[in-house]
């Protein structure tokens, strides 16, 4: 009972910075030589936004399906939206791949806050490491940055290199195959990379509209970095995750670097 008691206490004391960002195509479809608005989005209840996320700070491109990277043409907060929109014009039929990510922002919580957003964001073995060294009531100050991706048909088409691209972030969600070519009943390899390298017993979430501030599941990755995510309806998904290192910087303690992955189940 107190831990129950303490894990409903703790979300109510959860940060209001501690929110997943997504890349959220759009419901129409895309056609070549239109410009097509992939809308940014903040917030706990995918894929709905709790406010319109601020471009200042943010850097991200477009891939087509011959592989190569272009700059977004636009970006456009509309704060009465609670939504920012980045805009490209796609010259060719195929997948294309939005991605960006976010500067560095650093904050500090109290311990119930900290102890909170670990709960609730899968970071359960660094809350377990605080337990351990006796730092449940100890105060934190992280640093934070986001890394988003969101994959889309243009002109109906779906193949080419775009659905598998590795775009090079910091943290980074990678496909093994098209996640555009997918049914409900198939699954999904990916694997996640940090640094470079594969990242291992990485919580990885997966999340369908419709859920609140719950998740549709969640794994592990192994010690390759993959997993495994179960398709189980036609529409929008994200995959989700966040990884936190303890650099013990002298102006934070911590560093979480968070990732999203969305895209249509057609």
């Amino acid at each position: 009972m107190l831990a129950a008691a303490w894990s409903v206490a703790a979300f109510l004391l959860l940060p209001a910075y501690a929110h997943d960002l997504w890349l959220v195509p759009p419901e129409a479809a895309a056609a070549v030589k239109s410009p097509v608005q992939v809308a940014i989005a903040v917030g706990m209840d995918f894929p709905n936004s709790e406010d319109a996320p601020d471009p200042a700070g943010m850097q991200g491109r477009v891939v087509g399906p011959d592989g190569a990277p272009r700059p977004l043409s636009s970006w456009k907060q509309l704060r009465e939206q609670k939504r920012t929109l980045v805009e490209f014009t796609p010259a060719d039929p195929g997948a294309h791949l939005v991605y960006l990510e976010t500067q560095p922002k650093r904050i500090e919580l109290q311990a119930d806050q900290f102890n909170a957003y670990l709960l609730h964001d899968g970071l359960p073995q660094v809350l377990a490491e605080r337990m351990d060294k006796g730092e449940m009531g100890r105060p934190a100050v992280e640093r934070y940055s986001k890394y988003v991706k969101a994959l889309l048909p243009v002109s109906g088409h779906r193949g080419g290199t775009a659905a598998t691209w590795r775009a090079g972030q910091r943290l980074e969600i990678l496909p093994r195959s098209n996640p555009l070519e997918l049914q409900p009943g198939d699954t999904l390899e990916v694997q996640v990379l940090f640094e470079d390298q594969p990242l291992v017993r990485a919580n990885l979430c997966w999340d369908e509209p419709g859920n609140g501030e719950d998740f549709s599941g969640q794994t592990w990755t192994d010690a390759g970095g993959v997993a495994v995510v179960p398709i189980a309806r036609r529409g929008l998904m994200t995959l989700r995750l966040i990884h936190m290192t303890r650099p013990q910087e002298e102006e934070y303690e911590w560093e979480s670097f968070w990732s999203s992955f969305t895209f249509r189940v057609e």
